[in-house]
């Protein structure tokens, strides 16, 4: 592999990330407020969740990307980087599409172009992932991974309250999505500019099925999915509904901009990081307890918010927690699944796993959206309330499960590429 100065790869690191945040909020939460405003009905804006669908069959895009050439793109930038280019482009065009359509005329081609979005951003992600694995040593893959998801935090900013401030000051979505689009324009710039690392190539044959089958038989799945289901629910619940939430109780744009998006995600961000100390300190187990406590605080909250209406000040309180509350359960749920992962087979184990965990999300998402339509805002963030218990008593009957996570001697953390995973067996 050519050998570069980290200075130079943690740029383009910090503008792949940048890349890939961006579109992530564009079809989710961002798309949510747009949807409210259209008038919309909450059941179909939690339908609509299932256009993140392809985040959550990732590790068949990972092994797709690591086998399959692009005509012609191959041929000029390399394996990696063609990919990466043609995904870029794809969701700039998709993003471009997506704001040209008005969902209160036909709100399927709006779920069509956001399903592309989806598609596009989800094989972006995983090969700049691939990409950034690939061109720094080992001692160097936290810092990438740091300086990666700082990127796209940014990039989550620039979506979220970015978009918001621009549809409210051109008092039009379709601008807004158009100007937000011209975002990717950087990470297309990067990757022009970037060098294609070295890859290396093995048949996939029966691997994929043998590093499957490893997984079922040494983890316990009747404890594992009921875990995650009930773990993802508050999490799901209150992101995905929070939008709808807002903008019906009379926050305008503006106020969501700037507390929902640009101090919630500072929060998340900061939650984040709390995470990631808490997680040094503490075990699994006792981290996960200390996040599902705060689901369920976070829950609260916005009880109290729905009885309160338009109170901007308290609005500040039931954000952050709720943002702080999701970016710490973020890094606990990483950091439980990549103990359950095996050290030769991590990156195909890790993203099984939390495509498990993106398949509730959507699922949930779904469910949500149908509960916010049939049940008024106290009683629905109280079901949000009760969803949290089963989790706990998870975390209480089940401690020989997470105490055998606690007592490994070695957490394997989702490194390897799925190339990596084949040249490994």
């Amino acid at each position: 592999m050519k050998k570069h100065n980290i200075f130079p790869d943690c740029y383009r690191i910090f503008f792949f990330g940048f890349s890939s945040g961006v579109p992530f909020l564009l079809i989710l939460s961002t798309l949510s407020v747009w949807l409210a405003e259209a008038g919309i009905s909450k059941t179909m804006i939690g339908l609509l969740a299932w256009v993140s669908v392809p985040y959550t069959i990732k590790f068949i895009w990972g092994a797709m990307l690591d086998r399959v050439s692009i005509p012609w793109f191959t041929k000029l930038f390399g394996l990696r980087r063609s990919w990466i280019l043609c995904s870029q482009v794809c969701v700039w065009l998709a993003l471009v599409g997506l704001g040209s359509t008005d969902p209160l005329q036909n709100i399927w081609v709006t779920a069509f172009f956001a399903l592309l979005v989806g598609f596009a951003s989800a094989i972006q992600d995983i090969a700049v992932e691939a990409y950034r694995i690939e061109i720094l040593p080992r001692h160097k893959i936290g810092v990438g991974a740091s300086i990666s998801v700082l990127g796209y935090r940014v990039g989550m900013l620039c979506s979220g309250a970015g978009t918001i401030f621009l549809a409210t000051y051109f008092n039009s979505w379709q601008i807004a999505y158009h100007c937000i689009a011209a975002c990717m324009s950087i990470g297309i710039i990067t990757t022009l500019f970037s060098y294609e690392p070295t890859i290396k190539r093995t048949p996939l044959k029966l691997v994929v099925w043998k590093v499957v089958k490893v997984l079922i038989h040494r983890l316990d799945w009747q404890i594992i999915f009921p875990f995650i289901l009930s773990y993802k629910i508050a999490d799901t619940v209150l992101n995905v509904m929070s939008m709808p939430f807002l903008v019906e109780i009379g926050f305008n744009n503006l106020e969501i901009a700037y507390v929902a998006k640009t101090f919630g995600i500072t929060a998340m961000i900061l939650g984040g990081l709390f995470g990631g100390i808490l997680a040094l300190r503490v075990s699994v187990r006792q981290n996960l307890f200390i996040c599902v406590i705060l689901q369920f605080v976070a829950s609260a909250l916005f009880i109290v918010q729905a009885w309160l209406g338009h109170d901007l000040s308290f609005l500040f309180i039931s954000m952050g927690v709720e943002n702080f509350a999701c970016g710490l359960s973020q890094v606990a749920l990483v950091s439980y699944l990549s103990h359950l992962c095996t050290q030769r087979s991590t990156a195909m184990h890790y993203a099984i796993l939390s495509s498990f965990a993106s398949f509730v999300r959507v699922s949930l998402s779904t469910l949500a959206g149908w509960l916010a339509d049939h049940f008024a805002w106290p009683q629905f963030y109280a079901i949000v309330c009760v969803s949290c218990l089963p989790s706990l008593l998870l975390l209480i009957l089940c401690a020989r499960h997470f105490a055998r996570i606690d007592n490994q001697q070695e957490v394997n953390l989702p490194q390897l590429t799925t190339g990596e995973i084949l040249d490994g067996n």
